[in-house]
């Protein structure tokens, strides 16, 4: 088994990971666990340092580029690569990824990093209680207009809502709301510590029979312009992307 230690140096408002070792097939799970953990937290960017990293086959490399195209829907953050060998370089080149900004070293990537604007967030801590959907909705309503959207504060109360229910009813666990005010998006995301996935009715199906979950999600489709599920290493974080101009206009 290949050997490949992430050393997760900061979370927010950057995140960084440092990679020790080899990347390949088999070590690209451990990197995945270790990236989506921090992205979790949904930092402004994300720097990964591979200064001390091998990149031995397109496979693992593959992995993470894909992690790159996702990242841009959710949470929205830059990446960028520092130290890279000319060989991964070139890896990354011969793949056609051209979202992943390549840095020489950490100290001109993370400058880079932290000149972008912190987008303005709120983050409310609920148990998993029958009387949870109702306080997220309040939290929602709030926040929206504390932000001079009040207009937005309806569908972020129903989706607010809807990701809450979910949670109490099929997580369990304690679980954080967050709300994110990016450039033309406002995400909302619920974070909690079941790792299981979420079931996603198909459109057109009314999801199961007598399923009010499933029914709840299908509004959700109609609600969010996107959303999704993304793991972390103790749970999951299923969030909702609400366009700011297309819900005003």
């Amino acid at each position: 088994m290949s050997t490949l230690i992430c050393q997760v140096k900061s979370k927010f408002p950057v995140g960084i990971v440092a990679m020790f070792g080899t990347l390949d097939a088999t070590s690209a799970a451990r990197m995945m666990v270790a990236l989506r953990d921090v992205l979790a937290g949904a930092p402004t960017a994300l720097i990964i340092d591979a200064e001390h990293l091998v990149v031995t086959s397109e496979t693992g490399l593959r992995a993470l580029l894909g992690l790159v195209t996702q990242i841009h829907q959710w949470p929205g953050c830059t990446v960028a690569m520092c130290g890279a060998t000319p060989t991964t370089r070139a890896m990354i080149r011969h793949v056609g990824e051209d979202s992943l900004a390549i840095y020489g070293d950490i100290d001109v990537a993370t400058e880079a990093a932290t000149a972008l604007p912190v987008p303005p967030r709120q983050s409310l801590t609920l148990d998993p209680v029958p009387t949870a959907p109702a306080e997220s909705r309040r939290f929602a309503h709030d926040v929206c207009r504390n932000w001079g959207v009040p207009r937005l504060a309806n569908l972020a109360e129903l989706v607010a809502s809807e990701l809450v229910t979910n949670a109490v009813t099929h997580a369990r666990t304690p679980m954080t709301v967050t709300l994110r005010l990016l450039d033309d998006t406002l995400s909302v995301d619920v974070r909690d510590a079941d790792p299981r996935p979420m079931f996603r009715p198909n459109p057109g199906s009314g999801g199961r029979p007598g399923d009010e979950h499933g029914r709840g999600l299908l509004l959700l489709d109609a609600m969010a312009d996107a959303w999704g599920t993304s793991p972390t290493a103790d749970g999951k974080v299923v969030w909702a992307n609400i366009g700011v101009r297309k819900a005003l206009g």
